[in-house]
Formats: C-alpha cells, sequence, structure tokens
C-alpha cells in the first residue's frame, strides 16, 4: 500500500521538537518512500523535517493488536518482497538491522487454493519448484517463459529510475528496439497478464498462483500492462515473500529510527494545508493552523495528484489548466477489503504445503476470478470473492499465543460504491456501512472455510477494514483504492501518475517532487520512488556539498542488536528485482 498524506490532527511529534521551522527539505506525509528518502539525505547532512497526520509515521506500513491482546496483526502491507530484494535494503539494511528490523519467511512464496481440493505452491527451493512444475506439467512451458524474459533484464533498473531522465529514456528506447526476440517488450507492455499467462500455461493452478497478485499492484488480469508485470512476478516471487519479525511496522520503527539518528525531525499529527510557493518554485509549506516552514532545497509530498492539484497547490500561480484538468481525473478502480483474525489454533490446508506461509490465492478458479473482478468494477458485492490469505505465524510465531495463530484475508475484487450484491444476499446503497461490511466479511470467511476446516470456529477475533475505513483512513486511498490510483497502461509507466508528469517525481512546481503508490513504478513496499528523490536532489549540480552526518552513538542497554538482515528458515537469499 501507499505513503500517508496529512489531514487535519493535532501537533505532535515523534522525538524532540526543535524550535527550527527552516529545513533543506521537507516531506508532505511521512510513509515509507519519505522515510526512505529522508534517510538518504539525512545520512548525507541533509537537514530533513517530514510532516504526517497519524500519530506515529509509517503510512500503509504498520502492525497493530487489532483484534487481542497479544495478537499482532498487519493493518495494510504485509510482505516486503520488493523492498528486500531491491536496491534500498541493500545499501540500508545493516543500518537497518541496527535499529531491529529483521526479516523472515519460509519455503512457501506463494500458491493457489481451489475449493475443489486441487492447489500449487511457488517455493524458494529451487527443487521443490521444479518438483512442482512437473506434476503440473508446467516445466518446458516455465523454462521458456523465463528464457524469454531474458532480454529484457535491463528493464530492472528502470523500476527505481526518474522514468523522465536521459538514461532511462536510454532504456525504454532500447527495449523497444527488441522487436526481434520471441517475446517483444511491446507485447509485454500492451498485454495483459491473462492472456500472457494463459497462452503459455494450460495447469489453472499455476495461473491461479500468479495472476491475482495483479490485484495488489492495482491492476486486473484483463488489463493492458499486467503481461508485463505477471513476468516480473514469475521472476520475482521464488526468490520469496519475506515480512518483518514482528509485523510489517518494524520496518517504519526501523526507518523512524534512522531518520532521528541522522537529525532528521518527524513531527507527526500535522495537517499540511498548502505548499508554498514563489517565483514559481516551492519555498516550503503551511499548516493549517498557520505555522510556514521553509525549505532551501525541496517539497517532496507523498500525496496523489488530485489531492496534490487540487488542494496543496489550490491557489499556485503557474500551473497550466492541463495538468490541473489531469489531475482532476485521475482514476480509482476498486476497493481494497481486508480482515484480520485472531485463531484459536494454526489453521491447516487440505495441501498441507500451503501451510508455510507465503501468500496464498484462495479462490475457485480463473473463471470465477475475472468474473468477481468484473461484478466489482460495475459495482456488485462479488459472490465468490478471491482471497489473498496471509498467515504471519507461519513463520513468525511470536505474533500470537503459543500454539495460535493470527491471519490476514485481503479481497481486492470489491467496489468502491456498493450498488449491488451479485449475490442478492446484502441490502447496499452506494455506501460501505457497518453492516455491509460484516455481512460482506461473514462471506468472505465461509469461502476461505471450504479450504480451511473448522476455520469458522476457530475465529476469536476479527477486524474489519472496509474500503470506507481505508479512504477514511488515508486520502491517498481516494474513495478507498489500496494502490492509490489506477495501475493499467493508461496510468502507469510514463502516463503514472498523469502525463504531465512524463513518469518522473518532478510536478509542474520546480522544486517539488511527489513521491509514493500514485508515482511509478507503482503500488508496493519497495523505497524505489524515495531513493530515486533522494538521489536525485544528493547529485543535483547544485547540492550543497556537506558533510555525511554519522549518527550519535546509541546505548542499547543489555539487549543485543540482531545485524542479521534477513533470516530464510528453507531457503537463499532473495535477489528480487524492485517492480
Amino acid at each position: 500500500m501507499g505513503d500517508g498524506w496529512p489531514v487535519a490532527a493535532p501537533l505532535s511529534n515523534v522525538g524532540d521538537m526543535t524550535a527550527s521551522s527552516t529545513f533543506d527539505v521537507i516531506f508532505v506525509g511521512a510513509g515509507h518512500n519519505a522515510l526512505i528518502a529522508a534517510s538518504y539525505l539525512a545520512r548525507e547532512g541533509r537537514s530533513v523535517c517530514l510532516l504526517d497526520q497519524c500519530p506515529t509515521p509509517g503510512g500503509w506500513v504498520r502492525s497493530e493488536e487489532l483484534t487481542l491482546p497479544g495478537f499482532v496483526h498487519d493493518t495494510f502491507s504485509a510482505c516486503h518482497p520488493l523492498f528486500v530484494g531491491g536496491p534500498v535494503f541493500a545499501e540500508l539494511g545493516t543500518e537497518l538491522a541496527e535499529h531491529g528490523l529483521r526479516y523472515v519467511q519460509g519455503e512457501v512464496s506463494a500458491g493457489a487454493s481451489f475449493s475443489d481440493g486441487r492447489s500449487a505452491v511457488i517455493s524458494t527451493n529451487p527443487d521443490a519448484l521444479s518438483a512442482e512444475l512437473d506434476c503440473l506439467g508446467e516445466r518446458e512451458a516455465w523454462t521458456q517463459l523465463m528464457d524469454d524474459m531474458s532480454p529484457h533484464l535491463c528493464l530492472v533498473p528502470l523500476m527505481g529510475m526518474d522514468l523522465d531522465s536521459p538514461e532511462a529514456a536510454r532504456l525504454l528506447r532500447g527495449l523497444c528496439r527488441q522487436t526481434g526476440c520471441s517475446l517483444p517488450f511491446a507485447s509485454l507492455l500492451n498485454g495483459s497478464g491473462c492472456d500472457l499467462l494463459g497462452d503459455r500455461f494450460s495447469s489453472e493452478e499455476l495461473i491461479m498462483a500468479l495472476l491475482p497478485w495483479l490485484l495488489h499492484l492495482g491492476l486486473s488480469p484483463t488489463d493492458a500492462g499486467g503481461a508485463l508485470w505477471a513476468a516480473l512476478l514469475m521472476t520475482t516471487l521464488p526468490a520469496g515473500n519475506p515480512a518483518p519479525v514482528g509485523g510489517s511496522g518494524r520496518l517504519a520503527e526501523a526507518l523512524t529510527g534512522l531518520v532521528s539518528a541522522y537529525g532528521g525531525e518527524i513531527r507527526t499529527g500535522v495537517d499540511v494545508d498548502a505548499v508554498v510557493t514563489a517565483g514559481g518554485r516551492a519555498t516550503g509549506v503551511q499548516t493549517a493552523d498557520g505555522e510556514q516552514l521553509t525549505a532551501i532545497q525541496a517539497v517532496i509530498a507523498s500525496t496523489t495528484p488530485d489531492q496534490l492539484y487540487g488542494r496543496l497547490l489550490r491557489d499556485a500561480p503557474g500551473i497550466p489548466e492541463s495538468t490541473r484538468a489531469q489531475a482532476r481525473r485521475y482514476r480509482y478502480r476498486r476497493g481494497c477489503f481486508q480482515i484480520n483474525l485472531a485463531l484459536s489454533a494454526r489453521p491447516r490446508f487440505a495441501d498441507s504445503r500451503l501451510d508455510g506461509g507465503g501468500g496464498i490465492n484462495v479462490g475457485r478458479g480463473l473463471t470465477e476470478l475475472l468474473t468477481s473482478v468484473r461484478q466489482a468494477e460495475v459495482g456488485l458485492l462479488p459472490g465468490y470473492p478471491s482471497i489473498s490469505w496471509h498467515e504471519p505465524t507461519a513463520v513468525d510465531p511470536g505474533r500470537a499465543p503459543a500454539g495460535q495463530a493470527v491471519v490476514r484475508l485481503q479481497v481486492l475484487d470489491v467496489p468502491l460504491h456498493p450498488t449491488g450484491d451479485a449475490a442478492e444476499e446484502i441490502t447496499v446503497d452506494g455506501r460501505w456501512t457497518a453492516p455491509v461490511a460484516e455481512r460482506f466479511a461473514d462471506r468472505v470467511i465461509a469461502e476461505a472455510a471450504k479450504h480451511i476446516s473448522g476455520l469458522e470456529q476457530m475465529v476469536l477475533a476479527r477486524h474489519i477494514l472496509s474500503p470506507a475505513d481505508l479512504a477514511r483512513t488515508n486520502p491517498n486511498a481516494g474513495p478507498g483504492d489500496h494502490a492509490s490510483g489506477h495501475n493499467a497502461l493508461s496510468q502507469a509507466f510514463t502516463q503514472r501518475p498523469i502525463p504531465a508528469h512524463r513518469g518522473g517525481y518532478a510536478t509542474a512546481v520546480t522544486d517539488l517532487y511527489l513521491i509514493g503508490a500514485a508515482s511509478w513504478p507503482g503500488p508496493g513496499v519497495s523505497g524505489s520512488s524515495g531513493r530515486a528523490v533522494a538521489r536525485r536532489l544528493l547529485n543535483r549540480p547544485d547540492s550543497r556539498e556537506t558533510p555525511r552526518k554519522q549518527p550519535p552513538t546509541r546505548t542499547m542497554g543489555s539487549r543485543s542488536v540482531d545485524r542479521t538482515a534477513v533470516t530464510f528458515p528453507s531457503g537463499g537469499a532473495s535477489s528480487a528485482p524492485p517492480p
């Protein structure tokens, strides 16, 4: 999920508030991308200040005891394969480990469970994955598709680049020239995930272990642009699906500690009312209580284009009307419905391999997936929702009392505004009211129980997050879209978030940058946009030459510092590219 964006709340802070109102860089929002950018900048001597609405930083990277004491749930995001496999973790991982961050994963990265008992498992163990492909009759097709992707490996660095940079333009031109290969880049860019996987694989089990992951990235199975993401997921998932020990929020805590250690300032509960401009450039921000903070070098906003141009820059002169019009037409597509369960025992699938953690796609098959997505897009509650199942306690048992478990069921094929029910059982009026959410949660759990024997009897407590809850929690969700905006080809790559930005992070105002899920490469915990903007500011010719800061000496007491960046009980370290 995306980064937080400030809305009215009482002023508070993380760490000691200083009297300073002038900083090199000011951040509007303190989600994970902002924290990552601030870490790089503060480490190199820049003074940074992050402002956020929530009582704690991290945006959509948070863990809480949502149901019962002792049951630690991921409020929003859960697994971080793109982050662990990307450059941010390679560069900051050792320092983050000093702030308590450690990752864990089991042998199962992903999988599919069908209500009729069929299944598929994508394992981090190469021998186990090979055996599964043989069992499904897909080894040759898998190998061929991986070979066909090899000419496009130069795409991987693009995932962390500003697409309007000369370097990115050269890479894109090179990709587009590769028309002689068996899988041209243009066909990946314009094709859908359903077409690519359906053409290559005959096993519905394998297709369903991969295809529903596109929903996490803000695409439907039939959207243009999905073929490329599906192929990248194929190369990424076998490397693993790691999660922080203790919950997703541990990443936000470690990043907060790192920013603070380098002298960065984080103020929470702050409503940023506007970005202040002068002479066509961003010079600071103004809060709702009238305080003005000055930015010497840049302002970086973790938001969406409609919020950026419609509120933060509502009175800024000189912005082309065409840019404002593009921002007004920024599109949100589907909602996110999430249930966190506290269970009295570990849940068990009919295929015991699926009990090993990772993300499991639970449903009735390809036809039902396509049907439920279409139902959501026309405003209907799906009759047979597709479920993303994740049990953190499979690899991190300390997140629940001994012998018990926490599970997250995420449904990404629900309408933003329900106007009907495909099953004709729930009365709706266009709103996600509490009764509608409760009844739909009953349907989701009943559907999951077809895969987990006795599930309904194991539920001790549940916490529901509907699209309406998501919208109230974070304006970046718009009306409840976890991807901070539709991510198909019409609103991706050089069109993300709007054509006027050309796939870059610079906005219509000089020295104002936009990062987060609404920017390239889109949703997911990777830190790509935060790192890219920090590198741009540090490498800018007019960037001041300041000495790199050293963090103050920290007293860790009697607790030893675990410097293990990632723990893999059954497999190898992740080398996944960061989409």
